[in-house]
């Protein structure tokens, strides 16, 4: 039988782990989001060679910001605001640099082996290939487990780009910083989690 914290432990651990990573990494806590930049890493690593390039040239981004404000507005139009307000002057923070992909892969992998070193250190850890009794009633063995399994996981994942964050993003940085989208998104996570559970109690009796 696994003994749980107590919730007003969880609590501290949860909040104190958001404010933490904060701290430390000056972003919020997402995990959906390291995962979809680990799974991009391709393309996340083009954009910090991009983002490096303007960081190194400054100049880079007024050029493109000019070049965009005359076509849309013409150049003539252009002159005469800069000419009125004098010329902005050039910010590094539209090219600042963002945690990299093996940062959030670290991130990731913290989290495994942090949950194997609770497990073996509390004595519970069992090596296992099914995924509990409760869930092999409801779902079957074999295939029938690993399909469900399966399924179930592109549905968090289309769900966490549709919803742009999961439990972590919307429900610890989001919620604590009282953000209206992050409010409802949990609320639906939540709801929709507790309306599952009293489903499938009243069909697998």
């Amino acid at each position: 039988m696994i003994e749980y914290w107590s919730w007003w432990k969880g609590a501290l651990a949860l909040g104190g782990t958001t404010v933490v990573f904060v701290l430390l990494l000056d972003r919020m806590l997402g995990v959906s989001g390291s995962w979809s930049v680990v799974v991009n890493w391709r393309e996340e690593r083009k954009r910090q060679k991009t983002a490096a390039g303007l960081v190194a040239n400054p100049g880079m981004v007024e050029n493109a910001l000019l070049a965009a404000t005359q076509a849309e507005f013409g150049a003539q139009e252009t002159a005469q605001a800069l000419s009125n307000r004098g010329l902005p002057e050039t910010s590094q923070s539209v090219a600042a640099q963002t945690a990299g992909w093996t940062t959030h892969l670290t991130f990731l992998l913290a989290m495994v082996v942090g949950g194997f070193l609770a497990a073996v250190f509390s004595g519970q850890f069992a090596f296992h290939l099914d995924l509990g009794e409760v869930h092999t009633r409801i779902f079957g063995s074999g295939w029938r487990e690993w399909s469900a399994l399966l399924f179930g996981g592109l549905l968090v994942g289309f769900g966490t780009q549709m919803g742009a964050g999961c439990t972590s993003g919307h429900g610890l940085s989001g919620v604590a910083r009282l953000e209206p989208t992050s409010l409802i998104a949990t609320a639906t996570f939540f709801g929709s989690a507790v309306g599952i559970s009293f489903l499938l109690e009243a069909v697998t009796k």
